[in-house]
């Protein structure tokens, strides 16, 4: 592959749960992904899609450049809304917040059809994992890469139609390990996050006290789970 471009660890992970022979990036980028998962043969199609006509020029560049442009369809879509669902193993939804990302899988109810779907929130994960339960959609794997200084969270999941009410923990902390160094350090920094928001409520005069007092028993539980955990390894 000419102008190969190494993907970062948030992007590799991504990559690792791909499992079929056709996917769709969906908010492409700069097409790294699309690229990669040529270059590998994980994937013998991809549809690279994204919404602005610039992020899909840039991928354009980088595949015709890597030599696959052959084997990659580029389509400007706002979500999924135009992609064609034939064949279509994998959907990735990578780099978006929470919000973001169920909409473009809830308006898209060909999904439902056994599409593998790989899903990596740079915002309010808790939020995508409570509706992903809620919505009948069963999480198969969820593993954490840290990259930079951050912490992300790669969940791949399938409908089931099986409908949860998922807990308070299991929002937070998903189907991540807490014997993983890579998961460790996620949830560690979940812990914090929910500490940290917990005493700022509990600060604030005009706030809900027990939404204050409730972020910060889940910082402890995580933090004692991981602490047992830690024990053990």
């Amino acid at each position: 592959m000419r102008n190969t471009v190494e993907l970062d660890a948030r992007l590799s992970l991504c990559a690792e749960y791909v499992v079929g022979v056709r996917a769709c990036d969906v908010g492409t980028d700069h097409g790294y992904l699309a690229a990669e998962l040529l270059r590998s043969g994980k994937c013998r199609e991809v549809i690279a899609c994204d919404i602005n006509e610039k992020p899909l020029a840039a991928a354009k560049r980088t595949l015709e450049s890597a030599g696959l442009s052959d084997r990659a369809r580029l389509i400007l879509s706002d979500g999924l809304d135009n992609i064609p669902p034939d064949g279509i193993t994998d959907v990735i939804v990578a780099g978006m917040g929470a919000e973001l990302i169920l909409d473009i899988i809830l308006r898209a109810e060909w999904l439902k059809n056994g599409v593998n779907l790989v899903l990596q929130p740079m915002t309010k994960a808790p939020v995508l994992r409570k509706r992903l339960a809620e919505e009948g959609y069963s999480t198969k794997h969820e593993r954490a890469a840290n990259d930079g200084g951050f912490s992300y969270t790669v969940i791949n999941c399938v409908y089931s139609g099986e409908r949860l009410t998922p807990s308070d923990f299991y929002c937070e902390t998903g189907a991540l390990s807490f014997s993983e160094r890579e998961d460790r350090l996620y949830l560690s920094r979940a812990a914090e996050r929910l500490r940290n928001e917990g005493n700022g409520i509990l600060r604030s005069s005009a706030a809900d006290k027990s939404e204050g007092e409730r972020r910060l028993r889940l910082a402890e539980e995580i933090s004692a789970k991981l602490k047992s955990e830690g024990a053990l390894l």
